[in-house]
């Protein structure tokens, strides 16, 4: 090889190794940047996820907060803003946070969780037994012991206790079926306002019946019809005229209904609310199907008991459509312990009570139940339409619950 050619090799390896080392640096330099704009974009994200919490630590407190001045410090100065806007019963949190230059958006659609929500919800539960018998389809809670005998069934989105699971026999003889999420330990307040909210909410644009020690209230398709003695004759009257939130309550009166139910309603009362017959939609949903299109839906609210009367339409069974709430009471059948057997209580909705009562009584077999007094059977299937709709200022956990969340 001459000296010419020695001089192009040496130049053109030179040449070759600049080029490689000049990728090298601008390989280098890329990875820097994303490096650096991935962290900024990180921590921007990180900061409206800041500005999220801090809006629903201040809306747990004050479900009507809403920042006044939306600007807040968080790592710098003025870089996080709040916003919360209203639609109906949906909050919309919005949060930007700013980190040198960048800015990422959190938004969360929440509402406010309904008691209407549960299949099956109890504070206390007593020394009342889940048996092998038992199922419950939809979501399961209750703030005591779980007492179980021979494998009940729960199935549901979620089943929780604040107490600790307690077998008859052994967990191998008793444990539960649990379906969904499971999650032990869990309290769940029920609240001392749910009544007075009610009652509030019946003063705006419902009505409110006083005065009386009672009121005898039939559903009756567009109508109600009430009186105040069972020998009176009905005043019938227009439901959308009479109440046109949908909210009926009676203060310091027992409430007692029955009918065929149409539309949107929450009645109530401090008092007792006494199930004096049937009381049924007019069009009943599937009640598998969330989405169903019947447009009725019934709250039962009682401040104590919401009692099955002890009555001749209500001996050879019963069927109430509605999601139940006793804040201080619970559901339960007059003179179960003594009345003759009356048959099954078909339920399509829900049940809330403070204090688990009974509706029937069992003679004590060594191999099975056998029925003794008042509803021996039930037929309870959740209105999982329950888990979308809510009627009328049905009582809140006082909790939200995500709706959505886009970031």
């Amino acid at each position: 090889m001459g000296g010419k050619a020695s001089i192009f090799l040496v130049l053109g390896f030179s040449t070759i190794i600049l080029i490689i080392g000049l990728n090298m640096n601008r390989v280098s330099s890329s990875a820097v940047d994303n490096s650096s704009n991935y962290y900024e974009n990180e921590i921007a994200k990180e900061i409206a996820r800041s500005g999220i919490n801090l809006a629903a630590s201040n809306l747990s407190r004050n479900h009507s907060w809403n920042p006044t001045d939306k600007k807040f410090n968080y790592l710098g100065d003025k870089n996080l803003e709040i916003s919360v806007k209203e639609s109906g019963d949906i909050k919309t949190v919005t949060a930007i946070g700013i980190f040198k230059g960048v800015a990422k958006t959190i938004e969360v659609k929440i509402k406010l969780a309904s008691f209407s929500e549960y299949a099956y919800f109890s504070n206390v539960e007593g020394d009342i037994w889940w048996t092998g018998t038992d199922s419950v389809w939809g979501p399961f809670h209750t703030n005591d012991n779980i007492q179980v005998q021979g494998h009940p069934y729960f199935n549901g989105p979620v089943t929780s206790h604040g107490g600790i699971m307690k077998y008859y026999t052994d967990k191998a003889t008793d444990a539960p079926t649990i379906q969904g999420t499971y999650i032990p330990g869990t309290t769940i307040n029920i609240p001392t306002d749910g009544i007075t909210n009610l009652s509030a909410s019946a003063s705006k644009a419902g009505h409110v019946f006083t005065g009386t020690s009672q009121v005898f209230l039939k559903f009756a398709g567009d109508s109600i019809k009430y009186k105040f003695n069972s020998g009176d004759p009905y005043v019938t009257v227009l439901g959308s005229s009479l109440a046109p939130n949908g909210v009926i309550y009676v203060n310091n009166g027992n409430l007692r209904i029955e009918g065929t139910v149409k539309g949107n309603w929450s009645v109530g009362s401090n008092k007792n609310v006494y199930l004096d017959n049937d009381v049924v939609y007019s069009k009943v949903p599937n009640y598998k199907d969330k989405n169903d299109a019947s447009p009725d839906l019934l709250g039962i609210v009682s401040q104590n008991d919401v009692i099955i009367t002890d009555n001749t339409a209500n001996r050879s069974s019963i069927n109430v459509h509605a999601a139940i709430y006793c804040e201080d009471g619970g559901f339960t059948a007059e003179n179960y312990t003594s009345r003759t057997l009356s048959g099954t209580i078909h339920l399509i909705g829900g049940i809330t009570q403070n204090q688990r009562k009974g509706v029937g009584t069992f003679t004590a077999d060594k191999t099975k139940k056998i029925p003794k007094s008042g509803f021996p059977y039930k037929d309870y299937k959740y209105d999982s339409r329950l888990l979308k709709k809510v009627p009328p200022y049905f009582p809140s956990t006082n909790t939200f619950k995500v709706l959505s969340w886009l970031e």
